[in-house]
């Protein structure tokens, strides 16, 4: 074949290329119509078999792989469109920006099939709470209220056994170092009850610009092509071991946001360090608190007045943190994160992450009816 033809055909590979999202739909659709399949073939047979060793693979680098792509993109998309440019300007021509649009669309095709085939189809999978045997329904104002006034009983209790800086506020020895290394153990011990959580991935990483990444209001993010949990380390401690447990609860296939919430609760919570449990507690009691505000403001008020000062530091402390970064940064990635959400079968978009509590209410049902079994 001579050059001519060659190049002649390129277009038409191209082409071809861009099938692959439409392709991607199609499977997307069909995986959907049942989830029992997806479930036992694809989330706990073909993902954890392809992303397990994958994480592990990258999890030797000690440095986000995801992050430096981000990076690297970021330096040299501005150098190709610059050097387009004066190549358009030498020849008079547009055309040396047809080749690179044609690129970045195949590049397109063949980042959303692979993203598809290694992480959305776990949005097709069986719900947590059929999987946990968790009866999720509606519930009144009052067991709303029950579970938060349980929440801040733990939360009290937990804030007394971890450690402070000079300021009174939480802190972790050791920092994020220290919550990456001993993560697993949380989900080693909530397996016995779960044997969906169980699996070996790479160890969470901590993102070099996690001072940027407040500034999108976003603190951990998985990336489905490297098997990396990627951490914002700037946040204030108490949020850290609760971010880390639920993008390692990404990393063993579970995509809806609320679910990883949910089990990055179940793992911090049966975690034997303070520090997981209270990070994994305050976690859960802000999401129900917030449920129970929407409702009733004034049961949220009369709530609020029996946390304990030091909890109360901590998340007066949170607040001021999360001040800083209200810009126009937050806002993009809000919408961004609300599209993908929304595209992804989560019709309630950001606010997904709210019915959380809906799984809240059903454990803590569950917990009573075996609680009264017990003592009857």
């Amino acid at each position: 074949m001579t050059p001519e033809k060659k190049k002649n055909k390129r277009p038409g590979l191209r082409f071809a290329w861009l099938a692959l999202i439409p392709l991607s739909i199609l499977i997307r659709l069909l995986f959907s119509l049942s989830p029992s399949f997806v479930e036992s073939v694809y989330s706990q047979g073909i993902y954890p078999f392809i992303m397990g060793p994958v994480s592990r693979l990258t999890g030797i680098i000690p440095l986000s792989l995801w992050e430096l792509a981000i990076i690297a993109l970021v330096i040299l998309i501005p150098v190709f469109i610059i050097r387009l440019i004066v190549r358009c300007i030498k020849n008079r021509s547009l055309y040396p920006f047809v080749p690179f649009l044609a690129n970045i669309a195949v590049a397109v095709s063949i980042l959303w099939f692979l993203n598809t085939a290694l992480w959305e189809l776990n949005y097709e999978r069986k719900p947590l709470s059929e999987l946990a045997e968790l009866d999720v329904k509606p519930s009144g104002v009052n067991e709303l209220y029950d579970l938060c006034q349980w929440l801040i009983d733990n939360t009290n209790r937990l804030r007394e056994q971890v450690e402070t800086d000079e300021n009174g506020i939480m802190k972790v020895s050791g920092g994020f170092d220290s919550v990456r290394s001993r993560a697993q153990i949380g989900f080693d011990i909530a397996a016995r009850e779960y044997p969906f959580l169980q699996g070996r991935y790479g160890k969470p990483k901590k993102v070099l610009f996690s001072r940027i990444m407040s500034h999108t209001n976003i603190i951990g993010l998985y990336s489905p092509w490297t098997g990396e949990a990627n951490i914002d380390v700037d946040i204030p401690d108490m949020e850290i071991p609760s971010t880390v447990m639920h993008e390692m609860a990404h990393q063993r296939g579970f995509a809806p946001e609320d679910e990883a919430n949910y089990i990055a609760w179940v793992a911090c919570m049966s975690h034997p360090d303070a520090d997981f449990r209270y990070s994994g507690s305050v976690m859960a009691l802000q999401y129900a608190m917030n449920a129970l505000y929407s409702v009733s403001p004034d049961k949220y008020y009369d709530l609020a007045k029996t946390y304990s000062l030091g909890y109360y530091n901590d998340l007066k402390n949170l607040q001021e943190y999360w001040k800083q970064f209200q810009g126009t940064a937050k806002k993009v990635a809000n919408k961004m994160n609300d599209t993908y959400l929304k595209l992804n079968g989560e019709p309630d978009g950001v606010q997904s992450y709210g019915r959380m509590v809906d799984l809240l209410l059903a454990e803590r049902r569950k917990m009573l009816a075996v609680s009264n079994r017990a003592n009857h």
